[in-house]
């Protein structure tokens, strides 16, 4: 399964440490995107879906879409993606996991918890 040249393996070992569980969803043959889901005790009752998008250019695209516990995506995963809720990736791809990990503590750990009440 293609994972768009994102270190999985790294940026699961790094989720982990934060206590964030991670399983590749989605990935592709053309290697341009994948789709991890990401769940937590620290946010019980809601999942996190991370798409990453690599299209061999300079940027790279992370998109979030967190969801109640249980939700699956379905074959149009696209229109469920907020475009508005971005990060934009340049440089040295290594650095990705590290720039995601920061991005996924304050989109689906810290921001949206504030958000809720939680």
């Amino acid at each position: 399964m293609g994972t768009a040249g994102l270190d999985v393996r790294r940026l699961s070992g790094l989720l982990e440490h934060r206590k964030i569980e991670c399983a590749v969803v989605e990935g592709d043959r053309a290697l341009d995107h994948c789709i991890l889901r990401l769940s937590s005790a620290r946010r019980p009752g809601v999942v996190a879906f991370l798409e990453y998008v690599n299209q061999g250019g300079e940027t790279r695209g992370v998109r979030i879409l967190v969801q109640p516990a249980g939700a699956e995506l379905k074959a149009d995963r696209g229109q469920y993606f907020d475009p508005q809720n971005t990060l934009y990736l340049r440089g040295p791809r290594r650095d990705d996991p590290h720039r995601i990990l920061r991005w996924v503590e304050k989109e689906f750990l810290i921001s949206r918890a504030a958000r809720a009440g939680a």
